[in-house]
């Protein structure tokens, strides 16, 4: 166990800052992550839950020769939870 855990705030809890603050917390650090939502919605969403998807192009491709499955890849390979949890749903 590390003496003097740093604590990591992450403001957002869409996908980049629910993935942040899972890396982090896997790495040992505490985290605090604020979510503006369910308080306070926006257009753009459509639920209060923490890392939801508001635009589906952002992961359409399998394709290493896309920017999208290039990424995909990558995250898969650095253990991305959303990948992972996007392919067990």
């Amino acid at each position: 166990m590390r003496n003097n855990v740093k604590t990591i705030t992450i403001i957002g809890g869409g996908l980049a800052g629910t993935e942040a603050a899972y890396q982090l917390a896997e790495h040992g650090f505490n985290v605090k992550l604020y979510e503006m939502r369910p308080d306070k919605m926006t257009p753009a969403h459509s639920t209060g839950f923490l890392g939801e998807l508001v635009c589906s192009n952002s992961l359409k491709s399998e394709s290493l020769s896309t920017g999208s499955g290039l990424l995909k890849a990558e995250l898969d390979k650095l253990g991305s939870i959303i990948i992972k949890t996007a392919q067990e749903t």
